[in-house]
């Protein structure tokens, strides 16, 4: 028998698979793993050749946390590409004295802070705050959140039309406003409480559904109420004068009181200084003891009148001489009142109750004031030495 042997030949085969290799050219080749300058887009779509086909895309929403900071978040997608930049306060102020890092408002601002506008130590009710816009268009709205606890639970907005504080129930699209719509008027926060620390942040608006995220915020705490007074007496050329009580003028010498008489206008004069911060400004009022001149010996009195002395054969009262005070925006004006702004021998009367004499009308900042004392005497008036009054002057702010 014989054996055939059979030869069987296996071929193993080897394919190849080639991969195409890709290859970018770089200008800089400065880093461990390169990195790629000067790559140029032509926006998105389908790019094609004879051997691939790849899909770009522009403006994803970048989600990488590097690119994220407390305060911003890097936008990339096609939707927030439309969105404004987020705003700033460029300052928040209320009670800076002699600097301002505010630039629109009032030159007062300048030289003398948000004092020099609210008098006092500052304003006690209200702020100024300016917007950074990062160089959005001049029509991009504004809004202003507000909060007494950095916005943990307190959150309101800024009113668009009274500036106080709102809640997020009455907010809505009118309390959004240009930057120069809010920096048109000098004190653009409102009803504010005295004494207490507020932060301040803002969103931007430019075309529907652009309303970008909250920006950094700012703080500024608002002054207390204030208020001072002091009396002094001195001649007429006391302006500056400081003297200390006990406060007595009298009617001697070449002003002493004579029966039958004309008018005379004592010495001295009541000097008075007079601030507050208070918006509503102050009121001074006055009264007497007695309603005029008693001599407790004769029982007798010239009475305190209202009117010209010239004209009437008896009376004793005031006569404004003097006002002054420091004027600027925000800050009020001193006026005397009628019955004691008269001139010649025209005087108010000291009554036994409150008459006001001076009338302040807003903060007011170095307000000096000066009152003379006229008296006449009757025919029927008999001579002592102790005709007197006792006169009391107080400073009555308004908040």
């Amino acid at each position: 028998m014989k054996t055939k042997t059979v030869l069987i030949t296996t071929w193993i085969c080897i394919f190849s698979i080639l991969f195409p290799v890709f290859s970018t050219l770089a200008e800089e080749l400065d880093s461990t793993n390169y990195k790629i300058v000067d790559i140029t887009t032509q926006g998105g779509g389908t790019t094609e050749s004879t051997n691939y086909a790849s899909l770009l895309t522009v403006n994803d929403t970048i989600t990488d946390p590097r690119l994220y900071s407390t305060n911003y978040k890097m936008w990339a997608n096609p939707a927030s590409a439309f969105r404004p930049a987020v705003p700033e306060v460029s300052c928040f102020e209320t009670d800076t004295d002699g600097y301002s890092n505010c630039t629109t408002g009032p030159s007062e601002l300048t030289t003398g802070g948000m004092v020099a506008l609210c008098g006092g130590d500052g304003c006690y009710n209200k702020a100024r705050f300016e917007i950074d816009t990062n160089d959005n268009p001049t029509d991009t709205l504004y809004a202003v959140q507000i909060s007494e606890d950095n916005f943990s639970t307190d959150i309101r907005y800024l009113d668009g039309s009274t500036y106080e504080p709102e809640q997020y129930s009455t907010f809505n699209i009118n309390d959004f406003r240009t930057k120069t719509a809010w920096e048109g008027d000098t004190f653009n926060v409102q009803g504010l409480a005295e004494g207490t620390q507020y932060y301040l942040r803002i969103i931007a608006l430019h075309g529907d559904f652009t309303q970008t995220e909250e920006g950094p915020e700012e703080t500024a705490t608002t002054a207390g109420t204030s208020s001072s007074f002091d009396i002094d007496i001195a001649g007429t050329g006391g302006i500056s004068a400081e003297t200390d009580p006990p406060f007595t003028i009298s009617f001697s010498g070449d002003t002493a009181l004579l029966a039958g008489a004309g008018a005379v206008v004592a010495d001295n004069l009541i000097w008075m200084d007079a601030e507050t911060n208070g918006a509503g400004g102050f009121a001074i009022v006055q009264k007497g003891e007695n309603g005029g001149l008693y001599s407790s010996t004769l029982s007798a009195q010239i009475n305190s009148v209202t009117g010209d002395l010239d004209a009437l054969s008896e009376g004793f009262g005031l006569q404004n001489y003097y006002i002054d005070y420091d004027t600027g925006t925000g800050l009020g004006d001193i006026t005397a009142t009628t019955n004691y702004n008269g001139s010649s021998k025209n005087i108010g009367i000291v009554d036994t109750d409150w008459n006001k004499i001076y009338d302040g009308d807003g903060p007011i900042t170095n307000g000096r004031m000066a009152l003379y004392l006229m008296a006449r005497a009757g025919t029927d008036k008999q001579g002592a030495t102790d005709y007197d009054e006792t006169i009391t002057l107080v400073l009555v702010p308004r908040y």
